[in-house]
């Protein structure tokens, strides 16, 4: 019985074994590419208008093709199914056999640039899902890139006054989105930037595999997840601070931008990348591009719930009345520590002095004229328990008890290493005035009433807040 049961078993495998061989002799006799090739002839003989033409059509030879572009050191053999794409008399077909879109090929000529260096995708391999790679279990870090996000790959040869001239509206959108939307508030490119989010040098280079794909509704490639990492960044990135609104154009539009971010370049004589035309920022701009993410137009406080923090109004006038512009570009420059604002001076994110007194100067545009009367804190012989005692009725409620703000309250953290280092006279005057535009309101004559002597008090207390013995009793 055994004999018999290992004889059919061997009978079995044997079949099994042949059908697999067959099938990939089936496979490798009559590949995907030779389907389309024979299709194609078949097209171009129907579409031959002459005899000649005709003729040229029955003499096409079935065989793999191959582009090898010595220069961008690409193999690409896309053109075994694209056969078409040179054929004018393609141009009403479907695809892989319709002939390019456009006249784009006028002056990028397949023979020159290859397809992968705009399209990009796996040159080499002979299948669409292997050339594509954009099924989930195609096993390739690089997918082609999407028509929608095709103009990414313009940039990487044209200046953006030139494509802005010659209808790449999208990759030019997005550069101006990354710009106002204040993208490198918190990101660092070619040096400059904040450092809150990561360094998005390479970032248009980076494989599939480095962007966490766990949480992806649409394809699992690069491309889809720069598009929904705009649209809702917690969705894919739960830990993620950053702050985004945008719509699903803009979202496009941003993403397309981003994918030019690649940590190479074309050869020197494929580029044609002439020196900026762009005027020299302002602060304007300038506060787009680095402050905007955070402090949007700055006349208002809010809380942030993704910083966990109140974001301080600095553009608004009882702020300015009494912050110079010396008090201005030492924040800008040196940052505030023990919250999310960077330094920005040259060493750290990178702006020139230049650019930082720009944005001092759009900052402090709308400055009342004349100082806020002086509050001459130093006359006063303060009380610091007392201060205490003030505080926990008059501040605590917006400021938290132990003076760390944050979630719940409209105060800022009066703990943090700025508020701490600040010129006591600074603070007496804002407690004194408040700051009209935010929850802070004015505790002097013209509004709560405290004397001064209380407020010099209060003010004592906050500038030990971050005292250790105070900490551990609060």
């Amino acid at each position: 019985m055994n004999r018999r049961f290992y004889s059919g078993l061997l009978m079995w495998s044997s079949i099994v074994l042949l059908i697999f061989v067959l099938i990939a002799g089936y496979k490798e006799f009559t590949p995907e590419w030779k389907k389309y090739q024979a299709k194609y002839k078949e097209l171009y003989m129907k579409n031959a208008k002459d005899e000649t033409i005709k003729a040229k059509a029955k003499a096409f030879k079935i065989e793999l093709q191959q582009i090898y572009v010595d220069k961008l050191n690409s193999a690409d053999r896309c053109i075994s199914c694209h056969i078409g794409v040179e054929n004018p008399m393609m141009a009403k077909e479907a695809v892989p056999y319709k002939t390019h879109s456009g006249n784009y090929l006028d002056k990028h000529p397949i023979a020159r640039f290859g397809c992968t260096s705009c399209h990009g995708g796996q040159g080499r391999v002979t299948t669409t899902k292997d050339a594509h790679a954009v099924e989930h279990d195609a096993h390739y870090d690089y997918p082609i890139v999407p028509v929608k996000y095709i103009q990414s790959s313009c940039a990487q040869c044209h200046d953006y006054n030139m494509l802005e001239k010659n209808g790449a509206d999208k990759v030019v959108k997005g550069r101006k989105l990354f710009n106002e939307k204040g993208c490198r508030g918190c990101h660092k490119v070619d040096g400059v930037g904040g450092v809150l989010g990561k360094v998005l040098d390479g970032i248009g280079s980076q494989p599939r595999i480095y962007f966490p794909m766990r949480h992806i509704k649409g394809e699992a490639t690069q491309y889809t997840w720069h598009k929904e990492h705009f649209l809702d960044p917690r969705a894919l990135v739960p830990e993620s601070e950053m702050k985004v609104i945008l719509n699903e154009e803009e979202a496009d539009a941003l993403a397309t931008y981003v994918l030019t971010i690649t940590s190479t370049e074309m050869p020197r004589e494929y580029r044609r990348i002439r020196p900026s035309l762009e005027a020299e920022l302002d602060g304007d701009a300038l506060y787009k591009k680095y402050c905007v993410a955070c402090h949007t137009a700055g006349k208002e406080s809010y809380f942030d719930e993704i910083f966990n923090r109140t974001i301080p109004a600095i553009m608004n006038p009882a702020f300015l009345r009494i912050a110079d512009n010396k008090f201005l570009k030492s924040s800008v420059s040196e940052g505030r520590e023990g919250t999310q604002m960077t330094s920005w001076k040259p060493s750290a994110a990178g702006l020139s002095e230049q650019d930082i007194d720009k944005i001092v100067g759009y900052i402090a545009k709308e400055r009342p004229a004349g100082g806020a009367p002086r509050f001459n804190f130093a006359g006063f012989k303060t009380d610091t328990k007392r201060g205490e005692t003030l505080y926990n009725i008059r501040c605590a409620l917006c400021h938290g008890k132990d003076g760390k703000g944050g979630a719940g309250f409209l105060g800022i953290n009066l703990r943090n290493p700025v508020t701490q280092s600040a010129d006591p006279e600074f603070l007496a005057v804002t407690v004194r005035d408040g700051r009209t535009g935010t929850p802070m309101v004015p505790f002097g004559k013209a509004g709560v009433g405290l004397s001064e002597q209380d407020m010099a008090d209060i003010v004592s207390y906050v500038k030990i807040l971050s005292q250790s013995k105070i900490a551990a009793k609060n």
